[in-house]
């Protein structure tokens, strides 16, 4: 059983991404805090409080009972399987906004999602050869001047709108800005024997101040029942500031919709799409999900993201993954996508999955501009 948790700051948070970060480097002034976390900062974390909270104490290498029931590296979880990071509002989930969500804004106003795409019915030649590429299907209004929300967020209801195939409401759509700012700081570094402060000392770090009411969330599986959960407070991020731990009582994530409301099209195929929730790193998706073919895709540039390695106390190389929001538009036969596709609803593809990367959902397809259908069976 999956137990959720929210994580408070008690103070800014500090995240580093894979960029260098040394001292006297020149690369010292106006450093911007990534957030969302990574994940592998986040478990961790994680993994570090739990064994704190079972007998560790803070230094020297763990138990064989604890290498075996929280991990022994940084790619060895043990017995545990995270998801997420999410975020959270009033207690409520918020995901990456899946990117074949299009709107606009309004008279200056914040930015609305009134349109989805859907992969064309004709083929087009590209550089990649003869592809579906993706065009506006369901409008709510007017199409002209539609763009990305990129970098937004989704209420779980409105991922559940998402899923069944058509555009969320306004109000399930949270812009970054709500959500947290980014607070400008100014360290130096004094000489732990004249306490001086020399050149290159000062470096100047641009902090996550979440709004209130907003924290992270997080999921964990398999840990043993004997074993304390999380403490009520541990460090997390740069300068160890600390979070605030407490159980969340609902699952965060919207259901699937059920399998009858994905209909076969005329090849006797079922058509539905993969969002993707949290980054993730595979190669071919047909690959990871057999029987699966993938029609068309909306997807942005690769982030790349590392971590650190406790035990060899140096960094863990930076490896490409797919963003959290991409979206793929796949079909299936019928059997294969009952028994296949749906039912990783809500679970992992992928590379380090057991950290929380490449958690997916599944949806359906958008019905096409010139159907007045719900696409329904």
């Amino acid at each position: 059983m999956t137990r959720h948790f929210s994580l408070t700051p008690q103070d800014a948070w500090f995240f580093r991404d894979g960029r260098p970060y040394n001292h006297k480097e020149s690369n010292q002034a106006d450093v911007e805090s990534a957030f969302p976390p990574n994940a592998r900062t986040l478990t961790g974390a994680i993994r570090a409080a739990l064994a704190r909270a079972n007998g560790w104490r803070g230094r020297g290498p763990w138990t064989e009972a604890l290498n075996r029931d929280l991990g022994a590296g940084p790619n060895d979880l043990g017995k545990l399987q995270f998801s997420g990071p999410f975020l959270l509002k009033c207690g409520e989930a918020l995901w990456p906004l899946p990117s074949h969500i299009l709107g606009k804004h309004d008279k200056g106003g914040p930015w609305k999602p009134n349109a989805l795409l859907r992969p064309s019915a004709s083929l087009l030649e590209t550089d990649r050869g003869w592809l579906n590429l993706p065009e506006i299907a369901t409008v709510a209004g007017e199409n002209g001047g539609l763009k990305s929300g990129s970098g937004s967020w989704i209420t779980t209801a409105g991922l559940g709108e998402v899923l069944a195939g058509k555009p969320p409401s306004a109000s399930a759509v949270v812009a970054p800005g709500e959500l947290w700012r980014t607070e400008a700081r100014v360290g130096f570094r004094r000489d732990e024997q004249t306490l001086q402060i020399g050149e290159g000392d000062l470096y100047s770090p641009s902090y996550i101040r979440l709004a209130r009411n907003t924290a992270l969330g997080l999921g964990l599986e398999g840990l043993p029942a004997e074993m304390a959960g999380p403490p009520g407070l541990f460090p997390l991020g740069g300068e160890s500031r600390l979070a605030r731990c407490e159980s969340l009582t609902t699952a965060p994530l919207p259901k699937a919709p059920s399998p009858d409301r994905f209909a076969p099209n005329p090849d006797g195929r079922v058509e539905f799409t993969i969002i993707l929730l949290t980054p993730g790193r595979f190669q071919n998706l047909e690959q990871e999900l057999p029987g699966a073919r993938v029609v068309s895709a909306c997807f942005g540039k690769p982030a790349y993201l590392g971590g650190w390695d406790s035990l060899a106390n140096e960094p863990l190389p930076l490896e490409p993954f797919h963003p959290a929001g991409s979206v793929w538009f796949c079909d299936a036969p019928v059997e294969g996508f009952r028994t296949g596709a749906l039912i990783q609803h809500g679970r992992w593809i992928g590379e380090h999955s057991r950290h929380g990367y490449g958690q997916i959902v599944i949806g359906r397809w958008p019905a096409p501009s010139n159907s007045d259908s719900d696409h329904k069976p």
